[in-house]
């Protein structure tokens, strides 16, 4: 399953824009903080509760509730087991004006903590037409039939009374529904769950919480109902409050999407990191089995053969690093300033992490021209052209003949990538909306519709242009970005080159992996004189014993970490922390990821070959 990669910023830029079109103040907070405390709330959720966004956020997420409502929401949060809730709160505003608010939260757990989405919603409209029922039935009349919402009144199960409103959500001609029993416009599920919940009603004299509904007529609409007793006529009924909550219910599933999705890149990081570690072992091990077969005196045809093997091997090893490194782009959160980048470089990236997809549905056709660099970000313009080729490539019908060409080339200051399928097309009375946020001609679950709308926001803020043109035919979509005119120093993340290594200096490895580290010494002492130890304390212990020139240190480790044991060195053994190369499988914590980022941090991913590893401590 392939799952578009999603730009948080521009999300949630959206989500506030679509929580303020749904009437609804939405916000999050944190479950286990002591105590609880709000770390999102929308603008809209604000203005409901009469305060500012900073006065709320950091704040316990009954802060704004009357007394009466504070205990009950305490209880709740101290539930472990506490599933979707919505119920009805008041909320006193800083005037002491209360005003009553409907309440609904769910909570959900990631690997960073346990968390609550809600939304606020303001029910005095509604209390108002409760009392307007009671006081006047003419009065009801008039504000019912005028309702945004639907508004139904049932007398044994039979609807006695509807609004236009009411009669649009279920679908019914207005002239018929009257006398008919409301279940028929329901699924059969949900018309059970009626019954019972009209029973239990009538039984308890209570009003029932709200609840969602299918509707017959329109299977991809969703009804919220609320539902209370009253009088009609002098006999016993219910009035029910429907609203579609249709867009409110999609809002609520693309965040679950998107967590899903943020949960998957964690997922992914971390098997990068797993996998690395052995590879890491592996990959020296075959060089340290190659050297020493050297020294064996064996028949060359036999030395020969053997070569072949550990070169086999090799190659193998090489094209797993390949996918995890694949992985590891697909993780990272990279904020990384604009710079120069190889465009080549990024769509050859951008192919294979798509091959496996692209090979079975249709024929590739490259035509890569030599280029100038281009300004931009290397993992975000990777983001741009997965979601383009992928787009591509869920566009195509007929794997024998279908065709998807990619083409870069350069127009004075600027270079194009062009990516031209020959699929289905894009219907155009829908075309000029393909670029907006949760747009999408997918099915339901397919797709979030964040993709194009993510890649217009990165191309264009790097005042690039993309535009899309299509027909039944096929859709070409053209990237152009501006050329780097400026001179930049060389990424210090990019592998050293290979070096001749200088005099022998004492090198202290530091690797919870027993195989990386005892490997890693045979080899190094043949030019180096080599110690380690298998982590962080145990590296302090060995520091303030003797003098090393070089510390060679592991990223992911327990107990202490990479960062913490440059930290460490850096208090006690000031200037030696300049010293340290870092290796990693792959860093997925947001504060390592930022550490390894920080100017004058050096550090080789794995796996890595010995001659690597002699550069960099050539260099250091």
């Amino acid at each position: 399953m392939t799952f578009p990669i999603v730009d948080l910023e521009v999300f949630w830029s959206a989500v506030e824009t679509a929580s303020d079109q749904a009437r609804l103040g939405v916000f999050l907070a944190r479950l286990d903080a002591t105590p609880p405390r709000v770390i999102y709330v929308s603008a809209f959720a604000a203005t409901l509760v009469g305060r500012s966004v900073d006065e709320i956020v950091g704040q316990p997420p009954w802060l704004a509730l009357a007394p009466e409502d504070v205990a009950r929401i305490r209880e709740l949060n101290a539930n472990p087991a506490g599933g979707p809730l919505a119920f009805d709160v008041t909320v006193v505003r800083p005037d002491g004006v209360r005003v009553p608010f409907e309440l609904g939260s769910a909570r959900f757990a990631t690997p960073e903590g346990l968390f609550a989405f809600g939304y606020l919603r303001d029910v005095s409209a509604e209390r108002h037409t409760v009392v307007a029922l009671r006081e006047s039935e003419e009065r009801f009349r008039f504000l019912v039939e005028n309702a945004p919402d639907g508004v139904v009144i049932l007398v044994d199960g039979k609807i006695v009374f509807i609004n236009p409103s009411g009669t649009r959500l279920l679908g019914a001609p207005p002239a018929t529904v009257l006398g008919t029993s409301v279940l028929a416009y329901l699924p059969p599920a949900d018309a059970q769950a009626t019954m019972q919940r009209i029973g239990e009603m009538f039984r308890s004299g209570k009003d029932m919480p709200s609840s969602e509904y299918g509707v017959l007529a329109d299977p991809k609409r969703t009804v919220e109902i609320k539902s209370m007793l009253c009088e009609w006529e002098g006999r016993r009924a219910v009035i029910a409050f429907a609203r579609d909550v249709t867009e409110r219910k999609a809002l609520h599933e693309k965040l679950v999407a998107a967590d899903r999705f943020a949960a998957l890149g964690k997922l992914a990081a971390g098997v990068a990191h797993e996998i690395n570690n052995p590879l890491a072992y592996a990959q020296l091990g075959i060089e340290l089995v190659g050297r020493r077969l050297a020294k064996l005196g064996l028949d060359e045809t036999v030395l020969g053969e053997l070569r072949g093997h550990l070169h086999e091997a090799t190659h193998g090893l090489e094209r797993i690093a390949a996918v995890t490194a694949d992985l590891r782009t697909f993780a990272r959160l990279d904020d990384t300033p604009p710079g120069a980048v190889d465009l080549v470089a990024v769509v050859e990236q951008s192919l294979r992490m798509v091959e496996n997809e692209l090979r079975h549905r249709a024929r590739l056709v490259r035509e890569l021209a030599d280029v100038a660099p281009v300004v931009g970000n290397a993992s975000r313009l990777e983001q741009v052209f997965v979601n383009l080729l992928l787009n591509a490539v869920h566009a195509l019908r007929t794997p024998a003949t279908d065709v998807v060409t990619v083409t870069i080339d350069q127009v004075g200051e600027h270079v194009r990538v062009t990516i031209a399928d020959t699929g289905h097309g894009i219907a155009p009375s829908v075309i000029d909306r393909v670029f907006d946020p949760f747009f999408t001609t997918k099915e339901i679950g397919d797709g979030m519709g964040l993709g194009l709308s993510v890649c217009k926001n990165i191309v264009e803020a790097l005042r690039g242009t993309i535009a899309l043109e299509s027909s039944p035919r096929g859709t070409t979509v053209v990237v152009s970005l501006p050329t780097f005119t400026r001179t930049i120093a060389i990424p210090r993340t990019l592998t050293p080159p290979a070096a001749a290594t200088t005099s022998r200096r004492r090198i202290l490895v530091v690797d919870d992996e027993p195989f990386v580290r005892e490997t890693l010494t045979v080899l190094l002492a043949t030019y180096h004189d080599v110690e380690a130890v298998d982590g962080g304390p145990a590296a302090l212990a060995r520091l303030a014993a003797e003098a090393f020139d070089i510390i060679l240190c592991d990223v992911m480790m327990p107990i202490m970490n990479g960062m913490e044991v440059h930290r460490a060195v850096a208090a006690k053994f000031p200037g030696l922390e300049r010293r340290i190369i870092f290796v990693t499988g792959g860093a997925f914590a947001p504060e390592l990821i930022t550490f390894l980022n920080t100017p004058g941090v050096r550090c080789l991913a794995k796996p890595f070959r010995l001659d690597q590893i002699l550069a960099a401590v050539a260099m250091a």
